[in-house]
């Protein structure tokens, strides 16, 4: 099993649309088991599987089903545990066929909790590290999966940083304009700080009680004690910018196209330290997300996967070649993503994106 989350401090690149659609076409197509965790407050993964009547269910006066919340709810009231709440949403219960925990907008408490946990742990703080590794508590609940993947905000708080703490690799969709750019820079320095702070204090914990065995104490509550292993960059996608046609030819603009152009040798020099040594840096672009216009919005009320929108969906005329196109995209993009992640089975699968489900 392997978490991946998917980041950028940077909104509106596809991250969401990127992130659904690739889990559901490795479910789908790929037959891989995938778990989605929707960890951004504004839950928009939730939304895009959940469909809207099913929502009072999750988040109503009177809730049957739990959300990413509850796991959190006796941590936020003192214990340095997670609640084991199962899996709320499974793949036969919805289009994309994937399992998920909901988000919820509460998870912003959860941010006010994780940003204590780390000033206490940067203060030496047993209960408030072992609450900062709360992932690492959940993932021996989700072995039997082959991917983790975790939705989180454009945030650079706290949550996000105990997230990445223990992720295996992040993902990094990006948008083809210039804020998409400049915001690689804030990532590669954030993320290198708060991995210096954190070593230096489990160092410090170590050297302030000689008695104190920091293997013991990791192997008991699950601690990472060498960040180094993981926050691990798999690579990196660009959201396409909406190209008009002039006299029946695609005009490109200049602008974006030298955004493109520079946005690879930029990754490499803010986050290149991230990339483990299996993975080559000519790899580490995915591929791109194409402009699909008006097809996202059926996808998102059909909650339903863009590569499976039909007639019934609403699709129609044009639209049909949108499809067959983001299909061919999100084809590519989950056989790279296999490649990188060392999974065997990408040299047969190659072949078989257009197998029956």
């Amino acid at each position: 099993m392997k978490v991946i989350t998917f980041f950028n401090n940077k909104g509106g690149v596809g991250k969401t649309t990127t992130v659904v659609n690739l889990a559901s076409y490795l479910s789908i197509k790929l037959n891989k088991k995938v778990l989605l965790i929707d960890l951004d407050p504004q839950s928009n993964s939730t939304q895009l599987i959940i469909p809207e009547d099913k929502w009072d269910e999750y988040y109503g006066e009177k809730t049957i089903h739990k959300t990413i919340f509850n796991y959190f709810e006796n941590m936020d009231e003192g214990e340095p545990r997670l609640e084991n709440c199962g899996i709320p949403v499974k793949k036969e219960e919805n289009h994309y066929k994937i399992d998920l925990i909901p988000g919820h907008p509460k998870l912003a408490i959860i941010d006010d909790l994780m940003s204590r946990s780390w000033n206490g742990t940067l203060g030496q703080d047993k209960g408030e590290l072992r609450k900062l590794n709360w992932l690492n508590q959940l993932k021996p609940w989700v072995s039997e999966y082959d991917y983790v993947f975790i939705d989180v905000g454009p945030s650079l708080g706290a949550l996000n940083r105990s997230i990445l703490l223990n992720t295996d690799y992040f993902f990094t969709p990006m948008g083809s304009d210039i804020f998409s750019l400049l915001g690689i820079e804030n990532i590669g320095i954030w993320m290198t700080r708060w991995m210096e702070l954190y070593t230096d204090a489990l160092n410090n914990l170590q050297k302030s009680d000689s008695s104190f065995n920091l293997e013991t104490f990791s192997e008991k509550y699950l601690i990472n004690t060498d960040v180094k292993k993981y926050t691990r960059f798999i690579g990196y996608s660009i959201q396409q910018y909406s190209k008009r046609k002039f006299k029946g030819k695609v005009r490109p603009v200049q602008a974006y196209e030298k955004v493109i152009k520079d946005m690879h040798g930029t990754i490499l020099r803010y986050l290149g330290r991230f990339i483990p040594s299996h993975i080559n840096e000519e790899d580490i672009k995915l591929g791109d997300i194409p402009y699909v216009y008006s097809i996202v919005p059926l996808s998102q009320t059909s909650n339903m996967p863009i590569f499976n929108l039909d007639y019934k969906s609403g699709i129609r005329g044009n639209q049909t070649s949108s499809v067959a196109e983001y299909t061919e995209f999100i084809h590519q993009i989950a056989l790279n993503f296999l490649r990188n992640i060392g999974d065997k089975d990408v040299n047969f699968l190659g072949n078989i994106g257009d197998k029956d489900e």
